[in-house]
């Protein structure tokens, strides 16, 4: 039972990105952050990324930490 419950959270968190993802690509990328709350989220979901991404490559030594 603990398979299918698993299974089944797993499902519901896809299900959960993939209609947030559609929704987010029907909206318009060059927005101001501050005009409506989706383009706020893309905002932070994209700084977000970037800044672990940078912290990430300085970790594994790719990039110099005084990048």
């Amino acid at each position: 039972i603990k398979t299918f419950a698993d299974a089944g959270t797993l499902l519901a968190l896809v299900a959960g990105v993939e209609y947030i993802g559609k929704k987010a690509l029907k909206e318009n990328f060059l927005g101001d952050p501050s005009s409506n709350g989706m383009n706020y989220l893309k905002f932070i979901g994209v700084l977000a990324g970037s800044m672990f991404l940078k912290t990430y490559l300085v970790d594994k030594k790719i990039l110099p930490k005084t990048f």
